[in-house]
Order: C-alpha cells, then sequence, then structure tokens
C-alpha cells in the first residue's frame, strides 16, 4: 500500500513543500543551502521562504563556518552572492531544446561525475560520499517500505526538475551504481503505481560512466507532464528506443552492460525511455556545462550563468549533444 504523499499530487506537493520550511529550523550548512535551491526552483516556494532564508544566511555567515567538506566549500561561494538579487530558475525554448538558467546549480560537487570510469560499475565505497553519511539523514523527505525494499527518499540538493528528489533502494545494503533486474523490476513498479496517482511522476537513472555523480544505488525522483525535448525531436542525434514491458527493456539493458556502454533511463507510467550515449570520458565538454547527464541528454540545458542563458544558441546546444553520439 502507497503512503499517502504518493496519492495525491496535492499532498506530494505540501509535503515537499512543508518539510522544506520546517528544515530551516537546522542550523547545518547543508539544509541551508538545500532549501535556499530548492526555493529558488519554484516562485511560489521562493516568495514564503526568502525571509527566512536571508536571516538564517546572516545567521550562518556571522557564525563559525563547520559543516560536510562539500558543504562548507559551497557556503563559501555563497558568500559570494547577494541572497537578495537570487532570481528564480528561469526556462526559455531554442528549437528542439530546454534552457534553463539555474546559478546555484554551478554549485554542485562534481564528485564521480569528474572521475574517470571504466566497465559499468566499480566497488562501492563505504569512505566515499555515500547516502549513508551522518549528515545527510537531515536531507531526508521521506523513509519507508515499498514493494517491500526500504526506501530513502531526499531532497535533491541542487534541483533542476519540479519537485526533484532522488530514491535511494535499500541504503544498508550498499548496491553501487549498477542497475540489476531487481532494481530495474522496483523502479518500474515504483513510476507505474506513484504514476497512477500523480500525473508525470517520473524517475530517471544515470548509469555509471554517464555522468552517475555517486556510486550508492540512486534513481532520481520528479514531476513534468510537459514531453521532454527528446519526445519532441524526430532527428535526436543520441540513440533512443521507449519500451513498454519490463522485460523487453532489461533485455536492451543488458546487451548494454555487456558492451560496456553508458546510458540513461525515464521510467514512467507504463513506458521507459533509454538513451545510449558516449562514455563521459570520451569526449571533452564545453565550458558553459558540467556535463551532460540524463536531463542533458534528453534536450534539456542547464547553465549557471546569464551570459550563457542569453547567448548559447540551437547550434551550439545541438553540437554538444552530437558530440555524445555513437559513432
Amino acid at each position: 500500500m502507497l503512503n499517502p504523499i504518493f496519492t495525491e499530487k496535492q499532498l506530494f506537493e505540501q509535503a515537499f513543500s512543508n518539510n522544506l520550511e520546517k528544515m530551516l529550523e537546522n542550523n547545518e550548512l547543508g539544509v541551508f543551502i538545500l532549501v535556499l535551491a530548492n526555493a529558488l526552483s519554484d516562485e511560489k516556494l521562493w516568495r514564503t521562504l526568502k525571509p527566512v532564508l536571508i536571516q538564517k544566511f546572516e545567521s550562518l555567515k556571522n557564525g563559525d563556518i563547520i559543516g560536510a567538506a562539500d558543504d562548507v566549500t559551497v557556503f563559501k561561494q555563497l558568500l559570494n552572492l547577494d541572497l537578495n538579487t537570487l532570481e528564480v530558475t528561469k526556462y526559455k525554448t531554442l528549437g528542439n531544446f530546454e534552457l534553463q538558467y539555474n546559478p546555484l546549480r554551478a554549485l554542485r560537487p562534481q564528485r564521480m561525475s569528474s572521475a574517470k570510469t571504466q566497465g559499468m560499475s566499480e566497488d562501492f565505497n563505504e569512505n566515499g560520499f555515500n547516502f549513508n553519511k551522518a549528515f545527510l539523514q537531515n536531507e531526508l523527505f521521506w523513509q519507508g517500505n515499498l514493494f517491500s525494499k526500504d526506501i530513502s527518499l531526499f531532497y535533491n540538493k541542487f534541483p533542476f526538475a519540479k519537485l526533484h528528489g532522488l530514491v535511494v533502494v535499500e541504503a544498508d545494503k550498499q548496491h553501487p551504481q549498477l542497475l540489476t533486474s531487481d532494481l530495474h523490476q522496483f523502479a518500474w513498479m515504483m513510476a507505474n503505481a506513484v504514476g497512477l496517482n500523480i500525473k508525470g511522476f517520473s524517475l530517471a537513472y544515470n548509469s555509471y560512466g554517464a555522468y552517475a555523480s555517486v556510486n550508492h544505488f540512486h534513481l532520481q525522483c520528479f514531476v513534468r507532464e510537459a514531453p521532454l525535448p527528446i519526445e519532441n525531436n524526430d532527428k535526436h542525434p543520441l540513440v533512443n528506443y521507449w519500451f513498454n514491458a519490463v522485460g523487453d527493456a532489461w533485455e536492451f539493458i543488458q546487451s548494454l552492460h555487456r558492451d560496456e556502454q553508458p546510458y540513461h533511463l525515464i521510467y514512467r507510467d507504463q513506458a521507459i525511455l533509454c538513451v545510449v550515449r558516449q562514455r563521459q570520458d570520451d569526449y571533452t565538454h564545453e565550458s558553459w556545462t558540467q556535463g551532460y547527464a540524463w536531463y542533458e541528454a534528453c534536450g534539456g540545458v542547464n547553465t549557471a550563468t546569464l551570459e550563457d542563458y542569453d547567448h548559447l544558441d540551437e547550434g551550439m546546444l545541438k553540437a554538444e549533444l552530437v558530440k555524445l553520439k555513437i559513432t
């Protein structure tokens, strides 16, 4: 049986918003960064939380800046910004692409997404960044059991999609970021069950070598009713297939694993999209991007500066996407 927050979009949105507001009672740098980034992704949230966020920012910067190393690094970069002038994420369409200006996204630590990769996985490293770290437990949105699996749902610390979260499956079992038949079945069931109640609910997966940032098995959840740009582009340069049967999709995924071929997946109500791409090590991306994961591979682009947002054109975006094409 589904938890009530997964049975109605309004309940999910309400829980998402209410928990963010409560989190500001916490004085941890990481929690502040998370709430700030999530508030800036939604105009209504920003209007509601901006005054208390500015007050909290002043309090934190006038005290001892203590926290996890990544959080301290990000917070010190925030000290150079005026929170009063920060803007909610902007969006525009450029031909077959969706472009967004998301300044806080640029502060996201690269973690495994900047690492050299080989094959389709590496062993879980308990000493590396993972979702079992004590300081991350304050960033939880919901925890419970779903389809006989223990699930930890975290807020995405640097969101670029509506109601953006991280679904960590059986965190204590320390699965690396490698899709298995069992985890694939789970993603299919969760996307279908929640998608029946919350229109547009989707799960995304970045394989190892496709800009997955954490080597601890996770999916990204988001709610999007509009088609992804890839769905409106008959000439999308990357190999992509839609599957309506979980078994057919798994057979194809297994072939990608055998070939050590990185890919992205989107699970949504009764459908799975698989996008095949170049390994992150095999090309050099432009300076205006931190690298292409599932959103970018599907035709969306994050920009961290207003200059890039104003001056990038469809030709430049297409040229970058073509770099990922399997030759």
